[in-house]
């Protein structure tokens, strides 16, 4: 794992970026007049964009027809094509099927006005290893046990990775406006953790790492490729798995009302949703 002194540089670098992305945001306020009702907009991502155990279920992926990029569809009256799938892998996006599916970047054309994704924990195994240790006793020292040099190794690998996909997007529909959203704080800082979150302490804190470092990963890659970033995580405080239900973003280890265990809920894909809005410049 990397040292706490470029944990605390990758927050300053992705606060500086964010501020210079509003900036941005508010110079492209007039650019959905490109958006216009029936404009083409696909969305590619992981479960953490499809929404597993959010209603209404979809037959695949574990999709919700609630899920944010619907939510982004319905406000502004676009045609979605939703190909986000859970258990996504920047390598899904790319080239390689998931199951029945196409790789995710088959369902952009020229035409495409608007892409959302959200991409690159399950190349980290980030939801997979944090759904594993929830609800471990101490005494399994669960996250001790994982295989933390191959993780530590996926993550060095993941920013080439999320600069590929962000590339490839921008060559199969150079008409787009893309929107990069990262995953929200599924581990909340020391002082706002608490029993319902469900992971020890050394567990917690290895998770909370790992999940800084695919925000720094992600907020890199957005840079280099000059695309837009609606941020939940940045937005964290407060809205944790131990916050109360009109505030939860975010499950602990036993979801608590919609949504996945460590997966955002319903009012996280409402928020998410209201931040990509924010990203194209539209009032919410």
């Amino acid at each position: 794992m990397r040292t706490k002194g470029f944990f605390a540089a990758s927050v300053n670098y992705a606060r500086t970026f964010l501020i210079a992305m509003t900036a941005a945001n508010i110079a492209l306020a007039d650019a959905p007049a490109a958006l216009t009702r029936g404009a083409k907009y696909v969305s590619l991502g992981s479960s953490f964009a499809a929404g597993p155990a959010i209603p209404a279920q979809q037959p695949t992926c574990g999709r919700s027809d609630h899920n944010y990029p619907h939510l982004v569809a319905a406000a502004l009256g676009l045609n979605l094509t939703d190909v986000s799938c859970s258990g996504a892998t920047t390598a899904n996006i790319l080239d390689t099927p998931q199951g029945d599916a196409a790789p995710q970047i088959a369902a952009l054309t020229r035409d495409t006005m608007l892409v959302t994704v959200t991409i690159g924990g399950n190349d980290i195994s980030y939801s997979a290893s944090t759904i594993k240790c929830g609800g471990a006793a101490v005494a399994d020292q669960c996250a001790a046990k994982l295989d933390q040099k191959k993780i530590a190794e996926a993550v060095d690998q993941l920013p080439a990775k999320l600069v590929a996909v962000l590339a490839a997007i921008h060559a199969s529909s150079p008409q787009a406006l893309v929107v990069l959203v990262p995953y929200p704080r599924v581990v909340p800082t020391q002082d706002q953790r608490c029993t319902g979150l469900g992971l020890t302490a050394d567990d917690a804190n290895y998770f909370a790492a790992l999940g800084e470092q695919l925000e720094s990963a992600l907020v890199n890659a957005a840079t280099k490729q000059h695309v837009l970033v609606a941020d939940p995580y940045v937005h964290g405080a407060g809205h944790g798995s131990c916050a109360d239900a009109a505030n939860r973003w975010v499950n602990g280890a036993k979801p608590a009302g919609s949504g996945a265990s460590f997966h955002p809920t319903a009012n996280g894909h409402n928020e998410m949703a209201r931040l990509v809005l924010a990203a194209l410049g539209v009032p919410n």
